[in-house]
Formats: C-alpha cells, sequence, structure tokens
C-alpha cells in the first residue's frame, strides 16, 4: 500500500467500498465543482440511476458500457453529455471508460432583424396590461443588444445599471462580466430603473417567466422556433456582422471556451456569400463558343444554345 502512494491507495480503498458510500464520496466533490444548482441536480439524478443500474456490483468499464447502452437512441446532446458524465466518474474511480461520444456540427438559427421588430411590434401593440409594455419592450432590446441569458436577465438588478456598462454577476460558471452599452439603451435602462433600491430586480421575473414571456410574443408575433436564446444568437451574428473579432465576442457572451463562440463564424461568414456572388457574376459572363448562338437571351435564365447554319 506504501508503494502505491496516496492517489493509488485512494483507488484501492474505494474499491473495497460500498456503492453507496463510493457516489456518496463522488456526489461530495461535485458539489464542491459544480456552481449551477440545476446541473448539479441533474447530473447526480442520471448517477443515481448509475448506481441503482449497479445494484451491488462494483463499477467497472464493462458495467459502465451496459448502462449506457439503454441510451444509445437519446438524442445526440444528450448522448453526448451521459457519456462524458459516466467517463468522468469512471476515471475518478480509478477504472477509466474508453468510449469516445461526438456531437455533430451544427450552426444556431440565423435571425434576421425583421424578426425581433415584430417582436417588438407585438409588445407594442399590447391591449390588456398595458402597464407591462415599457418592460417587455426594454426586455427584448436589452437581450437582443447584450446577448444576456435568461438567467442573467432575470438577475440584473438596478445597482448594476452604470453610464456606460452594466455588471452581469454570477453568468455560468459563476462568473461576472462587464457588458458596454449603447447610450441610448443606458438611458432607457436609467430611467426604467429609476427611484428603484440597488438590489431590486429589473424585470421581476424568474427565468422560466421570462423565456415564456419571449416565446409567447414570438407565438404573437408569428415566428416559428424564436425564444428567448435566439436573441443571444442575433447579438452574437450582429456582433461578428459588424467587424468584431471572435476573442471579443467571446468575453462579451461569457464563453468560457473559445471553440462555443467559433459556431457563430460560419452563420455569418460573409466570405461564403461573396464566393456564390462572384459564381453568379461569373455565369454572367458566359462566352458563346464560335459557332454557335444563344437562342434565349433573357437575363436570369438558363443559356440555351444552338449550332449556327453552316
Amino acid at each position: 500500500m506504501t508503494l502505491l502512494g496516496p492517489e493509488g491507495r485512494r483507488r484501492v480503498e474505494l474499491k473495497y467500498m460500498p456503492n453507496d458510500q463510493v457516489f456518496t464520496l463522488y456526489a461530495a466533490d461535485l458539489i464542491i465543482r459544480i456552481r449551477n444548482e440545476k446541473n448539479l441536480k441533474t447530473i447526480l439524478q442520471f448517477l443515481n440511476r448509475f448506481k441503482t443500474f449497479l445494484g451491488s456490483y462494483p463499477p467497472s468499464s464493462e458495467l459502465a458500457k451496459g448502462f449506457l447502452a439503454q441510451y444509445t437512441g437519446a438524442k445526440p446532446h444528450t448522448w453526448y453529455n451521459y457519456v462524458g458524465e459516466i467517463k468522468r466518474f469512471m476515471g475518478w474511480y480509478g477504472e477509466p471508460l474508453k468510449l469516445k461520444a461526438k456531437l455533430p456540427k451544427t450552426l444556431p438559427d440565423y435571425h434576421e432583424d425583421g424578426e425581433v421588430e415584430a417582436l417588438l411590434a407585438v409588445a407594442k401593440s399590447k391591449r390588456t396590461h398595458k402597464k407591462a409594455i415599457p418592460r417587455d419592450l426594454l426586455l427584448v432590446e436589452l437581450a437582443w443588444r447584450t446577448g444576456m441569458r435568461r438567467a442573467e436577465l432575470s438577475k440584473l438588478s438596478a445597482g448594476d445599471i452604470h453610464p456606460n456598462f452594466l455588471v452581469i454577476r454570477e453568468g455560468k460558471g459563476g462568473k461576472d462580466r462587464l457588458m458596454p452599452l449603447t447610450l441610448d439603451l443606458a438611458e432607457k435602462l436609467h430611467n426604467f430603473t429609476k427611484g428603484m433600491e440597488p438590489n431590486e430586480r429589473i424585470f421581476k421575473l424568474n427565468p422560466t417567466s421570462l423565456g415564456m414571456k419571449i416565446k409567447d410574443l414570438a407565438k404573437r408575433a408569428g415566428l416559428t422556433n424564436f425564444h428567448c436564446h435566439s436573441l443571444r444568437h442575433k447579438f452574437a451574428c450582429d456582433v461578428l456582422e459588424g467587424g468584431a473579432n471572435i476573442e471579443v465576442l467571446r468575453q462579451l457572451m461569457g464563453h468560457a471556451n473559445i471553440g462555443t463562440t467559433q459556431v457563430y463564424l460560419s452563420a455569418t461568414d460573409k466570405s461564403l456569400r461573396e464566393a456564390i456572388k462572384s459564381l453568379s457574376q461569373k455565369s454572367n459572363k458566359f462566352d458563346i463558343p464560335e459557332g454557335w448562338e444563344q437562342i434565349n437571351p433573357t437575363p436570369g435564365t438558363a443559356i440555351v444554345m444552338h449550332k449556327k447554319a453552316s
């Protein structure tokens, strides 16, 4: 045991513990590392299913694969998360699991300016609860112009608003960050929060209610597949199309990994559109071979030719 060292001894001790004790120790480790309560609860529930699957048998790579086999029909992102959680547990336990899960490359939805304008128009035309109109308009515009997550919007307090920036507190991963504001948006925020206590929440909506508010406005505006996160996507695309580099966007979005931010590059890649535009221009300059003539000179139609009579 002395030759094994502290880590080796820990792993041997784990193998002689009952599963209840093993999973309790791992849960304590997760509680220290994961600050997001919702994510922590989801992970613990999933690991409890794994513990139930094991019964009295100690964890092993074979049993871990047998457990995960139940979820091969899950959505790609769910499957990726499940494999990751079991791999992390097995690595901690001392039985590394050799299993790879890849996420298919997908692009965030791209939204036009007109969609956000339609959202604002619906908020303005509200016939009942008209006192909520200024709040709803500010909520949509702030989400669009800052890319804040719905939980961040929900937490935003009057004291977080400053002359030309706001402080986003306890974002994803428990991190704070600064968000610059345009002068007109800063003025709207200051006017709206006038008279509020510094710790008073601006929108007075929990994250779920806030998300439902945006979803309801989108439904009434006739927008499909549009929700609060759509405004975050719109912000990211607008920033990149405005000429900002990817590192600036990463900081504004509050991403820990720049790889998360890079998905927006393809959605806003002007070089791709320029390439297609150049093809279109080239097709309009088609040279007719000698001895042939075009018989449908209408612009924008397919070129049809026949050989000239000799």
